[in-house]
């Protein structure tokens, strides 16, 4: 990095331009040796409009893993169901669930890592989709700031009135449950986000992951301890 402190005395302080932060895990229940010998998937869960496609495109590009998107497993039936503003309840889940359990299992028998988006809203849900290799990774917010994103999107089936009845059925997720959570509140970029969980969970890119961005904060970080 450059060192411009005895320049441009009369410069903007930092405050008025924040340097990017690289969000620390809120939450992190994950071993040290938990992928020796497995294959990793990663479950991405939350309520709706809280950046799930978004963090899986970058993991699974990053990665170069297999990704999978939550709303193909889902039934025509519940699609049109949620296009009235109706929310799905444990009967319409279920065939839903069963279908990403499907997909875990067989990139787990076929030794394939992936990553996967599924709101896994209820402990139950988690518990059918719980296996040894898998993580979930818990986009987390409140509802004032994951509403204010929900409004903004445009034709996805989900309706922003529908969010009330996510939060109300999000269960914590407990210690035993192998997870890693964000903070989304934290309004960084989803791929200083992404960086964040492949850092913190020691897997290996196909790709230059980290941004020039991401490496002057860790720099600027490791130079004030």
């Amino acid at each position: 990095m450059v060192d411009t402190s005895s320049k441009n005395s009369d410069a903007l302080s930092a405050e008025d331009h924040p340097e990017p932060q690289v969000p620390s895990a809120v939450d992190n229940t994950v071993p040290p040796d938990y992928f020796q010998g497995r294959t990793p998937v990663l479950v991405i869960m939350g309520v709706a409009g809280c950046g799930k496609t978004t963090m899986n495109e970058h993991l699974g590009n990053k990665l170069g893993w297999d990704m999978a998107e939550a709303d193909d497993f889902h039934p025509q039936a519940n699609i049109d169901k949620m296009a009235r503003g109706i929310p799905l309840n444990d009967e319409d889940r279920w065939p839903w669930l069963e279908s990403i359990h499907d997909w875990i299992e067989d990139h787990m028998r076929r030794g394939v890592p992936g990553t996967v988006t599924c709101s896994a809203l209820k402990r139950i849900y988690r518990d059918r989709l719980r296996m040894p290799g898998v993580v979930f990774i818990h986009l987390s917010g409140d509802y004032d700031s994951i509403m204010e994103r929900l409004s903004k999107r445009k034709g996805h089936f989900m309706k922003p009135q529908m969010l009330r009845s996510q939060f109300d059925d999000l269960e914590p997720l407990g210690p035993d449950e192998v997870h890693l959570t964000i903070d989304v509140g934290l309004r960084m970029s989803p791929e200083i986000e992404a960086e964040e969980v492949i850092d913190t969970l020691g897997l290996q890119c196909d790709v230059k992951a980290h941004t020039a961005q991401v490496q002057a904060e860790r720099a600027r970080q490791a130079a004030r301890q």
